[in-house]
């Protein structure tokens, strides 16, 4: 059983359709979990520095409370079986209103509606971006509203990756994908990139590649990767081990395996270093068509409640 009893789901008007919303109801069903909506609001003018008087303050902002609980009580389906329950929270930043949900309650997954982010969204700190390098849960980040399809589970890995951050993201993105397979009865696909060499040293021409060094690099990714199939179970033509960028690599096996979600980590790269170079989580999050469910280093799968 996927020890998921617990799902926060985020609703704000960038997705008037809120397909975020459609996942988490099925996801509930099946996994017999309660949700949380949330929600934020906020006016600067109902704070201590506008020159509104204190009761003024109080009552736009009790009426700007009252409208967004409304607003997500109309979004709970009538008759339906599962516990529901709307939360609105006094923030500007709706990735402020996640986290102090989070604050109150451990939430075991945090489900959000996404679309492709440019640039200008980065540097001015999308509530995507905010929730993947943030968010003490784990992020399902959902495409679109259409179920899943295809019973296809694919984690992405550093495979190779030796510092104990990475293994850790690995151990816990392969441990949540392969409960999540074996809940709904799914194939679990495994994905990993290997660097092509030759770009590199290509950059530097007077260091000349040693001898059989692609191979030797292909040979390490296929032999890691082969350890962390034997481990999770994951069948052998399941394992996709592709040279180049991960997150072009990533995109392309799971459009090509037709994947319904994509589990990845990030370690959650901050600062301007984040906006520039962008963590492959995020540029991840882009590429692909399918749903994507974020892991990060402390999002470790919980024990079976049974």
């Amino acid at each position: 059983m996927l020890d998921i009893n617990h799902i926060l789901v985020v609703l704000d008007d960038e997705h008037p359709e809120q397909i975020a919303l459609d996942r988490a109801l099925w996801l509930a069903g099946s996994l017999k979990a309660d949700l949380t909506l949330v929600t934020s609001t906020y006016e600067a003018y109902c704070e201590e520095s506008s020159s509104l008087d204190e009761e003024t303050r109080s009552r736009i902002k009790s009426a700007l409370m009252d409208k967004a609980s409304k607003w997500l009580s109309s979004f709970i389906p009538e008759g339906d079986d599962i516990s529901i329950q709307c939360e609105v929270y006094w923030h500007k930043h709706m990735h402020e209103a996640v986290l102090e949900a989070l604050h109150h309650k451990n939430y075991d997954l945090v489900v959000k509606g996404t679309h492709k982010h440019g640039l200008m969204d980065r540097i001015f700190t999308h509530t995507d971006w905010n929730l993947l390098r943030t968010c003490p849960a784990p992020v399902m980040l959902v495409k679109s509203a259409a179920p899943w399809r295809n019973n296809r589970v694919l984690a992405s890995v550093d495979a190779t990756s030796g510092d104990e951050g990475h293994q850790l993201i690995n151990d816990n993105i392969l441990s949540f994908a392969e409960h999540l397979a074996d809940h709904f009865a799914t194939d679990l696909h495994l994905a990993n990139a290997y660097p092509l060499v030759s770009v590199a040293f290509a950059m530097v021409p007077e260091v000349t590649a040693p001898d059989d060094i692609q191979k030797y690099i292909t040979e390490q990714h296929q032999e890691a990767c082969d350890a962390l199939a034997k481990k999770y179970n994951i069948a052998e033509d399941h394992v996709h081990i592709g040279e180049g960028d991960a997150d072009s690599v990533v995109a392309k096996i799971s459009k090509d395996i037709e994947a319904d979600v994509a589990v990845i980590g990030t370690v959650g790269r901050a600062g301007l270093a984040g906006v520039l170079i962008g963590n492959t989580a995020e540029l991840l999050v882009d590429k692909v068509d399918c749903d994507v469910i974020v892991i990060k280093p402390s999002d470790g799968v919980a024990p079976d409640a049974d």
